[in-house]
């Protein structure tokens, strides 16, 4: 095998698996990335067994071929290159040996067979759809901070993925909060199953999204799913177990509402907040007429208090929250005018955006 290759789109395209690649491996071919040089281009893939990542890049190939390589010290050296134009990459087939060579500099790397590396079948992906990055970007970022991390309910350790009423929801929960998000689809496609996307894969997907403006193919099956960014395709095997009926737990006659900027209650609970417990991080949100009181109790008598305008005109509450999970929402909703529903029991609260109406998201209330 042999090829050159920029220095610039050779390290921005291993920069993409860095987080594929477990750094800890009994497999120590999956701490590798596979190299196929063909045509013109240079084909990248690394897996963890879960999810598997491949990207194209153009090249100059002198001869095809293919190997594994370590993904960390390759992304290292290639990473200190100058941007040149000319990487050479050169392999001898007998030692197993490859070459790295740019200037008056020479490196040297062990390799292992390419036919050792395992890849993931890509089963017929027979459900397909299209949505813009932007699209994409909505149902995972603005909901992906209520996965749950729980080993012990891998169903919880991801979004849960589904159609329903020409629409495309997006739902992640940890059992404390839960996070919904919704856009319109109107496409004529073969109805599906919701599906699980595991956390790690939607981790992954959203930081090939963070510069991306292709349009995202997906195809999906009942075990696995695909995204398709232009020349960069993930393909992630799925949680194998069920969604809980979230429906279920979202409050129907929550009719105690409050409204607030999103910043200045951001900013009020993480200020109050700085006195709290480190472990439970409660605050307690005292309502009655137009104003919300926010106070956290920590050790030693430690104390916060802030007042802050609001509009209600309800009978007066009094409601404990862990302040992370309220900060998780109102940062995502930041610069937002906000609706936050209660009711007189401990039913979960409500937070919406007006400007953001297809995304609901839930918390439950904490014992005073």
């Amino acid at each position: 095998m042999n090829f050159f290759i920029e220095k610039k789109s050779f390290y921005e395209s291993l920069n993409h698996f860095q987080s594929v690649v477990e750094k800890r491996n009994t497999i120590p071919i999956l701490g590798n990335v596979k190299i196929l040089a063909s045509d013109d281009f240079v084909q990248i893939t690394a897996t963890d067994l879960s999810i598997q990542l491949t990207d194209k890049i153009n090249a100059k190939v002198v001869e095809k071929g293919e190997l594994t390589l370590p993904s960390q010290v390759l992304f290292d050296i290639i990473k200190k290159i100058p941007d040149i134009d000319n990487i050479e990459i050169k392999s001898n087939q007998e030692t197993g040996k490859v070459f790295i060579l740019f200037g008056n500099s020479k490196f040297s790397l062990s390799s292992l067979p390419a036919s050792d590396f395992p890849e993931i079948e890509s089963e017929n992906l027979d459900i397909n759809i299209n949505l813009s990055s932007d699209q994409l970007k909505y149902l995972f970022e603005e909901c992906k901070f209520s996965m749950g991390s729980d080993e012990s309910r891998q169903y919880l350790n991801g979004i849960y993925f589904h159609l329903n009423n020409e629409k495309i929801i997006t739902v992640a929960t940890d059992g404390h909060r839960l996070s919904k998000c919704e856009i319109n689809f109107k496409e004529n496609i073969q109805s599906f199953d919701g599906v699980i996307i595991p956390k790690k894969t939607i981790n992954e997907i959203c930081k090939l999204l963070e510069n991306n403006k292709e349009p995202i193919k997906i195809g999906l099956s009942k075990t696995k799913i695909k995204f398709e960014l232009g020349k960069l395709n993930l393909l992630s095997k799925l949680v194998n177990s069920n969604f809980p009926d979230y429906e279920s737990v979202i409050p129907k006659d929550n009719n105690l509402e409050m409204q607030c900027d999103s910043d200045i209650f951001y900013e009020t609970i993480d200020r109050v907040s700085t006195v709290s417990n480190e472990k439970f991080r409660t605050v307690k949100l005292e309502i009655n007429e137009n104003i919300c009181i926010v106070s956290s109790f920590g050790e030693e008598n430690s104390v916060g208090t802030e007042q802050i305008s609001v509009k209600y005109n309800g009978p007066k509450i009094n409601i404990n929250f862990n302040a992370r999970y309220i900060m998780d929402v109102l940062y995502i909703l930041k610069n937002q005018d906000l609706s936050i529903s209660f009711a007189k029991d401990t039913a979960p609260t409500i937070i919406k955006s007006k400007k953001k109406e297809q995304s609901l998201y839930l918390i439950m209330q904490m014992r005073a």
